[in-house]
């Protein structure tokens, strides 16, 4: 017996879903604004491992869901981007209370100037 019912589908609906398939798994294309460069970033950098809530509700890096106005205030001396900055290319420099210095050290070094300035801006952009 076939898949549907007996029968196999159309061979349009066979090739219709197979381009579906194949739009889903094909990488996106690297946006050229910065702030949605950013965000590409930090979704394929796996940031969201750390900062956004697990299955349990537990993280293991502060949320970053107010990065942009949470930044400011992190370390007297320091704007919003310099502490941002600061945060990517040298974690330990400062560590939020409450977590552990668990930031991967070799972030700034896999990181071009332009993306280094592309996920600083979108982190900016979480208010």
């Amino acid at each position: 017996m076939g898949p549907i019912g007996g029968r196999c589908p159309p061979a349009p609906v066979v090739f219709l879903l197979l381009a579906l398939v194949v739009a889903a798994c094909a990488p996106e294309p690297p946006a050229t604004e910065p702030v949605a460069r950013g965000r590409q970033l930090y979704r394929a950098m796996g940031c969201a491992n750390c900062h956004e809530p697990n299955l349990f509700g537990q993280r293991l890096g502060p949320p970053l869901d107010h990065a942009g106005t949470l930044a400011a205030n992190r370390r007297p001396g320091l704007s919003a981007e310099e502490y941002l900055r600061q945060s990517i290319l040298d974690p330990g420099a400062y560590v939020v209370p409450g977590y552990q210095d668990s930031m991967p050290r070799d972030l700034g070094r896999d990181l071009s100037p332009t993306d280094l300035d592309a996920l600083v801006a979108y982190l900016l952009s979480l208010k």
